[in-house]
């Protein structure tokens, strides 16, 4: 194929590709917009999750923190731009629009997305300078399960709704790591959150992926009719685990309300509702 041919055949995919994602691109959740904009890895809420189990030293914090202060805003500018642009090219062309115009739209989307992809890019190359190379083989192992989970539950539409699944009680903490600026957390805040999510969310972890392993386990072995006195008692200890699980989530809704002010915790109810329903 020529390059020609080539630059002609991405056009052609990435309209399609626009086309295709545009209809439901409003109902998308933040995470799954930037996965649609890009097919590259985004780490930095893996490893903002999971700075603890890492073990990110001092002088890696820094450098992870001040690489995301930099480019957090403008890198959802860029995913907003690509989603906002996507819906403008499918109301013109079911309007009419003339070629000269849809050559315009091509190029200024394969802009945005050539834009995102360097970034995403130099993110994951500074994100591997900075780890470990044991460090970087576990955020691998973190990923790949976070996108087992949320392939494994496609019933719940996000990844908001995958945790609920396990658990009811609301998932908060997730927000605030999404929306900090918006929420205009302060340090001292901060201070206080990020010390009992360091505390809690470990173990949360563990128990969140110990609950999936198991519901796959009854399955399995409820389908090679196992013994029901040996599948309840795997039920019972996954019970267990949820309502462990559900109490670290009540908690954490307490300790989050103290912190909040309380502009900031009707925000957090907010921005909640509005991952739920979409």
């Amino acid at each position: 194929m020529s390059l020609m041919s080539k630059k002609r055949f991405i056009l052609i995919t990435v309209v399609l590709l626009a086309f295709i994602g545009s209809a439901s691109a409003s109902k998308m959740t933040k995470m799954q917009k930037v996965k649609h904009a890009s097919p590259l890895p985004s780490l930095m809420m893996v490893i903002n999750m999971n700075a603890n189990q890492l073990g990110l030293d001092n002088e890696q914090l820094a450098i992870i923190n001040a690489w995301r202060n930099t480019h957090q805003q403008p890198t959802q500018r860029l995913v907003n731009d690509i989603v906002t642009l996507e819906q403008e090219m499918e109301k013109m062309v079911l309007e009419g629009v003339n070629p000269a115009e849809m050559k315009e739209l091509k190029d200024d989307l394969l802009e945005l997305r050539g834009e995102l992809i360097d970034t995403k890019y130099k993110c994951v190359s500074t994100m591997q300078k900075t780890l470990d190379k044991e460090q970087w083989h576990q955020l691998m192992e973190l990923r790949d399960r976070g996108l087992r989970v949320s392939s494994s539950d496609k019933r719940s539409g996000n990844e908001i709704q995958a945790f609920l699944r396990i658990s009811p009680m609301p998932k908060l903490m997730a927000i605030i790591l999404m929306h900090k600026k918006e929420l205009k957390i302060t340090k001292e805040q901060h201070k206080y959150l990020e010390s009992w999510r360091l505390e809690n969310m470990n173990k949360w972890a563990l128990l969140f992926d110990q609950v999936l392993k198991t519901e796959k386990k009854i399955t399995q072995q409820s389908l090679a009719m196992e013994d029901n006195a040996i599948l309840m008692t795997q039920f019972d200890k996954m019970a267990k685990s949820r309502r462990i699980m559900a109490k670290m989530s009540l908690n954490c809704r307490d300790n989050m309300k103290k912190v909040l002010t309380e502009e900031q915790w009707q925000e957090v109810i907010t921005l909640l509702k509005e991952a739920l329903n979409n």
